[in-house]
């Protein structure tokens, strides 16, 4: 029966964009001169596995590519080459072509075959040269081996100090199936890695080669006969050949001296476990290795992990989110139902409700991904980019298990990846300069996440030279964004969000368009967040993002407007109080204000904002609630507090249209709509309303 391998392949994609994100994190660590050979291991296994995952699903042009990169790090792991920054840049671009390949492999897109083609060349001129410089003397002798003909060779890896224990002798038969370098397999490779493992000899088959007019140069003709001498388990050798499993006709025994029993090498070591081990039988379960228990350990590990479709939880939130609209309606119910079973009924609508809070908060953790999935893309855009600017720059990375929704994940990457390279770009100097103002040669940039209450907080630091405000004035001015009016810093910051604002003189491929910043405010807006900027002229810059945690469920308070219901998110209300007629101030140009807290505070006449009949337009006989968004705070006119609840946010936007103020919408027990408050958005409206 036949597999239909296509099942698997998304499973393939995904896992190898994972492991080609550990493989660029791994090489970004790489020190020139003096790597750390655990780094160049973990490297060359994503190569590898990528490599044979690709050869069996048949996707020859990447596995061909992968090859020649495995080949290369197979020199570096070797010691037969050394890390430069040559050998770092090459593959750095190898994971990049990697990772554009499998993408068109996954979308049925043409690959880029000339871009493939330079970048192998140049790995291959790599290796060549490599070779070249450490060739080893080879000695070959004639083998006379019966009907076969071969040639024969001993290979050993020496060693400082041979490991203490015991050793074995193995008689490995390896017989490749014609198509085994068409999956990507390298025999030479598996050779040289039994070589590594102890005292190896070799005997190739070469009675199937046929003349050369017949060769096919894509077919294996050669087969081989190992016997090594080695300590390490049986496991070792057959992970050797992992790869080649079903390409080839593998036998693995141990050798027997003429009684029978196994041929057991003693090396120095304890006696007393040499006789012991000495004594097991051919066919004893060898014993687990460090390497082996952790193997164990990861396969645990992923054996307590399953792989869902974002879909499937998102239709998963979808069936909550009624859930939680169907509770609140029949908990309304319950309040009006009286008779000898009423508080029975409350009791178990109050249960339903604890559980469905729970089973709420475990599908949101589901969602919740760490940024660390973000903050993984900026380790090699710092490098590229300083690299390109001719800066030194480090990048401090803090809090990347913090958690947040996946929605708002996948759409805060854009605002973060401008404010890194504006921040490299404007905020760090040259080096000369940073050197000549006392600071250390390389810059810093910091990226620190972290949950405050309800939402989270991501911030963007610099050691930087930090905005300059006189430059940023006369831009301003100078483009007939602002007039000749005093500002205040924060007005002066906040001119870097305006649309086509840019202090560089010329548009480069990295900033000067004037729409970076822009792309910035808005998508973290539309997020339902906000952005607040502070700069130490000489000292450096801080870009501040707070966001929601989730855009699926808000906690809100209900309040009441006329016959309408209105839900304003919790997180944005400072208090709510009722003013005495006396307190309310009318100033020209700014509408109503009362005093709170030390400043005047504008008045919005909710009922004005929506067009709305309200039960009063007295504001001594409403309430006032005082709310706050993106740095500034007004008081919400309504009649009265309903009280508190959590709704599921349906969007506004797709299902009628985008409406200033509010950021969507929701359904009541009673089964009526209410609108969700965009509190920044109304701050701005009223704003844009008082100035015209």
């Amino acid at each position: 029966m036949s597999i239909d391998l296509a099942q698997f392949h998304d499973a393939f994609f995904d896992e190898s964009a994972e492991a080609l994100e550990s493989m660029e994190a791994a090489l970004l660590q790489l020190n020139p001169g003096a790597p750390d050979p655990e780094l160049i291991n973990a490297i060359f296994r994503v190569a590898h596995s990528i490599k044979g995952g690709s050869a069996t699903f048949g996707f020859t042009e990447v596995a061909s590519f992968t090859h020649t990169c495995e080949t290369l790090l197979d020199e570096l792991r070797a010691g037969r080459m050394q890390v430069s920054q040559h050998i770092t840049d090459l593959l750095l671009k190898s994971v990049d072509v990697m990772r554009e390949m499998l993408r068109c492999v996954q979308h049925t897109e043409a690959v880029d075959a000339q871009r493939v083609a330079d970048l192998q060349f140049d790995l291959e001129v790599a290796i060549v040269q490599a070779t070249a410089a450490n060739a080893p003397a080879a000695r070959f002798v004639d083998a006379e081996s019966g009907s076969a003909a071969g040639v024969e060779c001993d290979v050993h890896v020496a060693t400082e100090s041979e490991p203490a224990g015991q050793g074995r002798s193995w008689r490995i038969e390896f017989r490749p199936l014609p198509q085994l370098f068409v999956r990507g397999n390298d025999p030479l490779r598996m050779l040289r890695e039994l070589a590594e493992l102890g005292d190896l000899q070799v005997t190739v088959d070469v009675s199937q080669l046929p003349p050369l007019a017949e060769l096919d140069p894509q077919a294996c003709y050669l087969a081989w006969t190992l016997e090594l001498r080695t300590q390490a388990p049986r496991e070792s050798l057959e992970q050797v050949f992992d790869w080649a499993q079903g390409d080839c006709e593998l036998s693995i025994e141990p050798m027997r001296s003429s009684d029978g029993a196994p041929v057991v090498h003693m090396v120095e070591g304890n006696p007393a476990q040499q006789d012991v081990a000495g004594a097991q039988p051919a066919d004893a379960v060898q014993p687990r290795t460090d390497a082996g228990a952790a193997e164990a350990a990861r396969v645990n590990a992923e054996s307590s992990s399953i792989r869902v479709s974002t879909e499937k939880v998102d239709e998963l939130m979808n069936s909550v989110g009624e859930l939680v609209i169907t509770q609140s309606m029949l908990s309304q119910l319950g309040s009006q139902v009286a008779g000898a079973g009423a508080e029975q009924l409350r009791a178990g609508l109050a249960q339903l409700e604890r559980n469905v809070r729970e089973l709420q908060e475990s599908v949101m953790r589901v969602r919740m991904l760490p940024i660390s999935f973000v903050f993984s893309r900026f380790p090699r855009m710092v490098r590229d980019l300083s690299q390109r600017l001719g800066k030194q720059v480090q990048l401090k990375l803090t809090g990347e298990q913090t958690e947040l929704d996946k929605t708002v994940l996948e759409k805060i990457g854009d605002p973060l990846v401008h404010l890194v390279r504006n921040s490299i770009d404007h905020g760090i100097e040259m080096p000369d300069v940073r050197v000549a103002a006392g600071k250390p040669c390389a810059g810093t940039v910091s990226m620190q996440a972290c949950h405050k209450g309800g939402n989270i907080s991501v911030e963007v630091l610099d050691d930087g030279a930090g905005l300059n405000h006189q430059r940023i004035l006369a831009k301003a001015r100078e483009r007939g964004l602002i007039g000749d009016e005093p500002m205040s810093e924060a007005q002066i910051n906040d001119l870097i969000f305006t649309a086509g604002f840019s202090t560089n003189e010329q548009a480069t491929d990295i900033s000067g368009r004037g729409v970076g910043m822009d792309v910035v405010r808005r998508n973290i807006k539309e997020l339902g967040g906000s952005i607040e900027v502070s700069t130490t002229p000489g000292a450096g810059s801080r870009f501040v993002i707070t966001l929601p945690l989730t855009l699926a469920i808000v906690d809100g308070q209900s309040v009441a407007l006329g016959g309408e219901i209105y839900i304003v998110p919790l997180i944005t209300i400072i208090e709510s109080l009722q003013l005495k007629p006396a307190m309310v101030n009318r100033i020209a140009g700014s509408g109503e204000v009362f005093w709170f807290r030390d400043a005047y505070v504008p008045v919005v006449r909710l009922y004005e904002v929506f067009g709305v009949r309200p039960r009063t337009t007295a504001l001594h006989e409403g309430l006032i609630m005082v709310v706050e968004g993106e740095g500034r705070r007004v008081g919400l006119f309504v009649d009265d507090l309903l009280g508190q609840q959590q709704v599921v946010i349906k969007s506004l936007e797709s299902n009628f249209r985008r409406v200033e103020g509010v950021s969507g919408a929701t359904i009541l027990g009673d089964g009526a709509v209410a609108l969700i408050l965009d509190v920044p958005g109304l701050i701005r409206l009223c704003a844009q309303r008082l100035a015209a």
